[in-house]
């Protein structure tokens, strides 16, 4: 049963990574103010947009890593700290930014329990 909670953990962190990270690839525009301006450099939309990209491209390999259950602990540490980067320094104490910490400590969870025994050839 352990492994069967693993799975549904990684699946669904996986679709939330997959989700924002293709919406964020389709749509930048609608990302750009999250982006923080920062008092010393100028940041303009464009340079924005190109933020936004970066981290779509980002999300969406953590989305399909998670899925796959590929290099979990590397992963689920980057969008930890990934998460909790966003949380501190763009959303802070909002409702997304809770979101987004909840979501930073179920993958922090990951990191410590692991893939799961699930193999592709299991799953399919």
């Amino acid at each position: 049963m352990e492994d069967y909670g693993k799975l549904i953990l990684r699946i669904g962190l996986g679709i939330v990574f997959l989700y924002f990270g293709i919406s964020q690839l389709i749509v930048p525009q609608r990302w750009i103010y999250l982006i923080p301006d920062i008092k010393v450099i100028y940041l303009n939309d464009i340079f924005k947009q190109k933020i936004v990209l970066i981290n779509g491209i980002f999300d969406c390999l953590i989305g399909i890593c998670f899925i796959l259950g590929l290099f979990i602990k590397i992963v689920s540490l980057l969008s930890t700290l990934h998460l909790l980067f966003i949380f501190f320094f763009s959303l802070g104490f909002t409702p997304s930014g809770f979101r987004d910490l909840g979501l930073a400590l179920a993958s922090l969870s990951l990191f410590f329990l692991g893939a799961g025994n699930f193999k592709l050839k299991k799953i399919f």
